[in-house]
């Protein structure tokens, strides 16, 4: 379940937690891999923190430069989560 809630009339941080905290009640949803995404990390970060089991990261990129880029890996191995990586 690919989840990505960015939008600019929307909190993404709220709406991220919102629904990964009904989706993990859900004892047939919460089963189901999900993959966070957005362009923004701190949602992703937000997101990570409701996910149950491991989960999916889509995606980081060394854009922002090597630094960022490694301290939002090390984040999210903090959560044990996967990711993908855009060259």
């Amino acid at each position: 379940l690919d989840l990505n809630v960015d939008d600019g009339m929307i909190d993404g941080v709220k709406a991220m937690g919102t629904f990964l905290k009904i989706a993990m009640t859900e004892p047939d949803i919460c089963k189901v891999p999900f993959m966070i995404d957005s362009s923004k990390f701190h949602i992703i970060e937000a997101g990570l923190q409701f996910v149950q089991g491991k989960c999916i990261v889509n995606s980081i990129s060394l854009k922002g430069g090597e630094a960022e880029f490694l301290k939002q890996a090390r984040i999210i191995k903090r959560y044990g989560a996967a990711v993908i990586v855009m060259a």
